[in-house]
């Protein structure tokens, strides 16, 4: 008895002293409201204890650590089925078609406890939805992505991340380029990324980070198909708890297997293929608070061609998410707006003709309450809308679903 005391006296400040270790180390990402070290950081420090260090402790403080330990692979997801409706599912200007749905949603992840330097992750989403009474365009709709990622961390303030993912889209696209075509239809893509990343810390609230990606997309019969390449950095920066602020600075170009490049009267040349670059600067600040949690999202983007300067635009856009969370309830609000601005495209016909713009609006709004340990009941609406000073270029859409999600 009185053995078995001491071993639970011992066990108790060597967790303790773990405890201050990691409350040292951790930053405060990793730390709960409370101070406390995550249970994961806690598991990942107790399977850095080497096989001596085990064995000289007591059978009793050994078990009692045993039972600490997370497994070393988690997994799981969330499996969400639901029933809903859909106005405008083609996107049109002049018939806005309406129906039911039917849509099956599947979120799973993996994930290597970090042994050493080293740590795994991946996920897998995929969203199926079909439509009752289908149009004859299309009977239905799915994406799908997936997501492995291997780091390196030699050290707190180092880190290097390689990513590969895969995604496939089945949907209804608007891809209108010129004022002279509008493009609406069912497309069939499926591409490849692959990705590299370099993080350094210099202290406990600013990070750098420099990326760099290739990216393959091909389009099913529809010539669209491209490689990119983009490199850039990031500075996030973490002045108060619950407080993030990230800017982002980052540059693309596309080249198009097929496209050709335009004149800037709008006549296609012949034998040649269009390539674009694209100059992106991105701020985000993100702040959360007790059961809120809200984020601002700004973007300026500079497209330009190779060429005559036919497909050059500016862009901007914004989104707004707001997250409320408290026991059983989750309810988030997210509005974005993006412009687009033509430098050289005009819209109509006469001696001055305006140059082509688009305004697109999105807005959405979900509840989700949790009913039992692994379930939840949820329901969504959504509102969208992209007006143009193109004639039957202008359209919105709608849709309203609830559903019931299980996590496994």
């Amino acid at each position: 008895m009185l053995r078995t005391l001491i071993s639970r006296i011992r066990l108790l400040g060597f967790i303790g002293g773990m405890i201050v270790s990691e409350l040292t180390s951790l930053t405060a990402a990793e730390a709960t409201p409370a101070g406390t070290p995550s249970l994961t950081s806690l598991s990942a420090t107790l399977a850095s204890l080497t096989e001596e260090e085990l064995a000289a402790l007591p059978p009793e403080l050994r078990a009692e650590l045993e039972a600490l330990k997370l497994p070393t692979w988690q997994a799981g997801g969330t499996a969400r089925a639901s029933v809903g409706w859909r106005e405008n599912l083609l996107l049109s200007s002049v018939d806005a078609d309406d129906r039911f749905f039917l849509r099956g949603q599947l979120e799973t992840f993996g994930w290597r406890l970090p042994k050493g330097a080293w740590e795994w992750l991946g996920f897998l989403n995929g969203e199926v939805t079909r439509y009752l009474d289908p149009p004859p365009e299309i009977a239905g709709e799915q994406e799908w992505f997936a997501h492995a990622e291997i780091r390196w961390q030699p050290r707190p303030a180092l880190r290097a991340t390689l990513t590969t993912q895969g995604y496939f889209q089945d949907q209804v696209f608007d891809l209108s380029a010129t004022e002279a075509e509008r493009l609406v239809a069912r497309l069939r893509v499926q591409g490849m990324m692959a990705s590299g990343e370099f993080r350094v810390s210099p202290s406990s609230v600013v990070s750098l980070t420099a990326f760099g990606q290739g990216h393959r997309s091909d389009y099913r019969e529809f010539r669209e198909d491209f490689d990119e390449g983009k490199v850039g950095g990031r500075l996030i920066w973490t002045p108060a708890g619950g407080v993030t602020l990230t800017a982002s600075l980052l540059s693309r170009r596309r080249d198009y297997a097929e496209r050709s490049e335009y004149t800037a009267g709008g006549r296609a040349l012949t034998g040649t293929l269009l390539s674009l670059t694209q100059q992106e600067a991105e701020l985000k600040a993100q702040f959360s608070r007790g059961s809120w949690s809200t984020s601002l999202v700004v973007l300026g983007l500079e497209n330009r061609d190779d060429a005559s300067g036919y497909f050059d635009y500016d862009e901007r856009r914004a989104r707004l998410a707001l997250t409320w969370k408290k026991e059983r309830w989750l309810v988030s609000l997210e509005g974005a707006g993006v412009r687009y601005r033509y430098r050289v495209q005009t819209v109509g016909t006469g001696f001055d003709p305006p140059k082509r713009r688009r305004d697109d609006t999105e807005v959405s709004v979900r509840a989700e309450r949790s009913v039992r340990e692994h379930w939840a009941l949820f329901a969504e609406g959504r509102w969208e809308r992209s007006r143009s000073n193109e004639e039957n270029a202008s359209y919105a859409t709608k849709a309203l679903l609830a559903g019931v999600a299980f996590t496994f």
